[in-house]
């Protein structure tokens, strides 16, 4: 009897001690991003995207919010397996010279339609920046990744409300219209236009009357925002310190913008209602130019539509048609336009754009870029300096056509209304 014992508990050691060498022979692997994730993937986007395609294994960034669920996908092509998608939450290093990440999900692909499809829900209590990487085999997924999506779903409200601040001394419009009716009016063309959400209603502040901030923002001098990049965004106005404002998207008026012929500028997919990093829309009362004045005084429809366009780009909305200035953002030639369905792009404009536009550029630009993706702005068309005549294209008066029109009748199409209410509810607020 004790014999038997006695093999039975050194059999049950020599168990204990093979699974243990197993465990230590084969621990998890963790493959942390080592692209420098430059490219991004936004949720409900439509554009080729054929840079963050081919990164996806290495690392490209999401911008995920709490609570919302999420599918990514990409073609399988010839793969016979499926990689695992790892994602890791970034951080900042300390000294600010670059991202950390820690893995905080592992997931299996579904196969459907021919396509690996990969599902999550956020569960940070904040909005949160997490990077990709793909392992198949112990290390980087080596199959094709081609025309990835990321999806995403909400369940915040489709209401928001406007938060209107007025910076500095702001002249009349061209029109005579002066800051707080250009308020009421900005808010009756948002409800109008922007028709798939509601827009509960807009409130005037005024950024020499902030309770604690005021003092910086004297209301008998003008404002230049950009003249440095702690002017650029005027984040510290976002997120007003008012009950009733929180959630609210921050537009912020300023008399111009330290660039020539920028009328306005927002970071693409900002998606933060609320203060922070990139939660303001920023918006010119003039626009800087070479003239004897130094500025081109602008219209109240001139403003409004680009507000309109500002903030169709705060819910992830991109030009209709690309910009130079775009392409050496997004670094890929690839997004030549939005991938919406039913929105057309300029051909002409295009062609342009190509001739303009080198390799070494982007490659400059992306060496030089800093992290996140700066801003999309807004020109008016005399900055341009083309040769041919925008009333051609026939995105013209689409309200994210990249360049002021003097027209009227703007609108937006069902696929970038979509997009704006489907965007809209995946932010807190």
């Amino acid at each position: 009897m004790t014999k038997r014992l006695g093999f039975a508990s050194i059999l049950a050691f020599l168990v204990a001690f093979l699974v243990g060498c197993a465990e230590e022979s084969d621990p998890e692997v963790v493959l942390l991003p080592d692209s420098g994730v430059v490219y991004a993937l936004y949720p409900n986007d439509e554009a080729k995207n054929d840079s963050a395609s081919a990164n996806l294994s290495h690392g490209v960034r999401l911008i995920v919010h709490p609570g919302a669920s999420y599918e990514l996908s990409f073609d399988k092509g010839n793969a016979d397996d499926a990689p695992k998608l790892q994602l890791f939450r970034m951080y900042l290093n300390s000294d600010s010279t670059g991202y950390n990440g820690r893995k905080v999900r592992e997931l299996t692909a579904k196969e459907i339609d021919g396509r690996y499809v990969y599902s999550f829900i956020c569960e940070e209590k904040d909005k949160a920046m997490w990077a990709t990487s793909l392992e198949q085999n112990g290390t980087f997924y080596k199959g094709s990744t081609n025309n990835v999506k990321l999806v995403g779903d909400g369940n915040y409200s489709d209401h928001f409300s406007i938060n209107f601040i007025i910076v500095g001394k702001i002249k009349e419009t061209t029109d005579g219209v002066d800051a707080e009716t250009l308020g009421k009016m900005i808010l009756a063309e948002f409800r109008k236009a922007y028709s798939s959400v509601t827009i509960d209603t807009l409130y005037v502040r005024y950024a020499n009357e902030h309770p604690t901030l005021g003092k910086q923002f004297p209301s008998n001098e003008p404002w230049i925002a950009g003249k440095s990049s702690e002017s650029l965004y005027l984040t510290e106005l976002g997120g007003w310190p008012e009950k009733e404002l929180f959630g609210a998207l921050d537009i912020v008026y300023v008399h111009r913008i330290e660039q020539n012929g920028i009328m306005g500028y927002s970071g693409l997919f900002s998606s933060n209602l609320g203060g922070g990093d990139q939660s303001t829309v920023i918006i010119g009362n003039t626009t800087k130019a070479t003239t004897a004045s130094g500025e081109i005084p602008l219209s109240s429809n001139e403003i409004i539509t680009t507000a309109l366009h500002e903030c169709g780009h705060f819910f992830g909305l991109r030009h209709t048609t690309t910009t130079s200035d775009d392409m050496q953002v997004y670094m890929d030639y690839s997004i030549y336009e939005d991938g919406i369905e039913d929105t057309p792009f300029c051909r002409e404009a295009l062609a342009e754009l190509f001739s303009k536009v080198s390799s070494a550029s982007v490659l400059q630009r992306r060496a030089d870029m800093s992290f996140p993706v700066m801003g999309v702005e807004r020109k008016s068309f005399a900055a341009v300096g083309s040769s041919f005549s925008i009333d051609k294209c026939p995105d013209v008066r689409n309200y994210m056509f990249p360049w002021s029109a003097d027209m009227q009748n703007f609108s937006f199409s069902e696929g970038q209304l979509e997009m704006i209410r489907k965007n809209l509810m995946l932010f807190p607020h």
